[in-house]
């Protein structure tokens, strides 16, 4: 960054846009078309910003959950989150293609085709895994994965469509090396009545995250209090 854009920024004079938005693209897009209102390169980007903001701002449906397609079903292939592991050069290469291609010709390249089938043929046995190792804690998921060894790949929102009656889920496995344990908690995206605070709840535990979603790593000696402390705060808010 030039040290002039720097001197503006300390000076409270922000160079750019910001704003609240479903996603950051939606917000740098704004700021370039603003500039650029007939740039058909921006203009053919219209549906991909659209997409990403319902991703990014999970606003989805249950059948884009259980049965995603085109963009959504392309954006869980870069969730890692969703379990395929690193996704550097795949991500280069899709930024490539959404240049230049329709999403129908990109999900049919050979390295987006593996994903997908991957999420595909693995769905099902983390479907089963969520079933067994999940119980309904009155508004709270409780989903406890420290038995799982590998967790095969799968959606990450499916929990709410599989506890609907749910507003809020924690998510427990194990650290590296299992010498701590990580608590992942998040609003449910169907379900929006949860008042925690999720990020302030975790920053508790020395951890983090925004309002709707959070994590933090617990010391093995402190995580059984700290998760009761979690599920408590959780259903006193729900």
């Amino acid at each position: 960054m030039p040290h002039e854009s720097r001197d503006r920024i300390r000076q409270g004079k922000l160079i750019g846009r910001h704003r609240i938005a479903p996603s950051a693209a939606r917000v740098v897009y704004e700021y370039y078309l603003e500039r650029h209102p007939d740039d058909p390169a921006l203009l053919r980007l219209t549906r991909l910003v659209d997409e990403t903001d319902r991703l990014d701002g999970a606003l989805l449906t249950p059948d884009d959950v259980e049965n995603p397609r085109d963009y959504i079903l392309l954006g869980y292939t870069i969730d890692s989150r969703t379990g395929l592991g690193d996704f550097n050069e795949y991500f280069n290469h899709l930024v490539g293609w959404l240049k230049t291609m329709p999403i129908e010709e990109i999900l049919q390249q050979p390295e987006v085709r593996a994903r997908v089938e991957r999420i595909r043929n693995e769905q099902d046995e983390f479907k089963r895994i969520l079933e067994r190792n999940s119980f309904q804690l009155n508004n709270v998921v409780v989903t406890d994965l420290r038995e799982i060894d590998h967790l095969p790949a799968g959606n990450r929102f499916l929990v709410y469509s599989l506890f609907p009656d749910t507003n809020v889920s924690l998510r427990v496995h194990w650290g590296p090396a299992h010498k701590s344990v990580i608590a992942a908690v998040g609003h449910s995206i169907f379900n929006r009545t949860c008042r925690t605070s999720v990020g302030e709840l975790m920053s508790r535990f020395g951890g983090g995250g925004h309002r709707g979603a959070g994590t933090c790593v617990l010391p093995m000696e402190k995580a059984a209090d700290a998760i009761d402390e979690i599920l408590f705060e959780l259903q006193q808010n729900g």
